[in-house]
């Protein structure tokens, strides 16, 4: 085995996952479109882990978790159906899904990435942030899902 084997194997053995946020220098174009994410992609890790990274970086930046929404305003967005202004919007939207999402799915041409509700009287509702493959796109979808499983036991 060559060194640049070694050297691939060893930094495989000892990577750590890639970055939870977005980079401090991303090129203006990049960061224009507020529905891209702007995560730096592992390609270590699949399209599911990096589709729930960026879903989750676009739930807090736009003010959907418990959390602050992020400070830059060029990222946050009105969904369809939401009035405006996005003042009101964002504090509407405040704390209403979890942090961290329940599910992931993607295909060949979309991702799916499903957030629980956490407003009591929807505590077993669901929404949807879809995306494009490359992590474009990124829209919360209107409407929420209801779990019929939510109340049942499990052993």
């Amino acid at each position: 085995m060559g060194r640049y084997h070694l050297l691939v194997l060893g930094a495989l053995a000892c990577g750590a996952p890639g970055p939870t946020r977005v980079p401090t220098t991303v090129a203006p174009w990049l960061r224009a479109d507020p529905r891209r994410c702007l995560i730096r992609r592992d390609l270590s890790e699949g399209m599911e882990i990096m589709a729930r990274r960026c879903a989750e970086e676009f739930v807090r930046e736009n003010g959907y978790t418990d959390a602050p929404a992020g400070k830059d305003s060029t990222r946050h967005v009105l969904e369809r159906g939401e009035p405006g202004p996005l003042d009101q919007a964002l504090e509407a939207r405040a704390g209403s899904l979890e942090r961290s999402a329940s599910a992931v799915q993607c295909s060949v041409r979309k991702c799916f990435v499903v957030f629980r509700l956490r407003r009591p009287v929807l505590s077993c509702a669901l929404r949807v942030i879809t995306m494009t493959q490359v992590f474009t796109r990124i829209q919360v979808e209107p409407g929420a899902i209801r779990d019929i499983h939510c109340g049942e036991r499990r052993a």
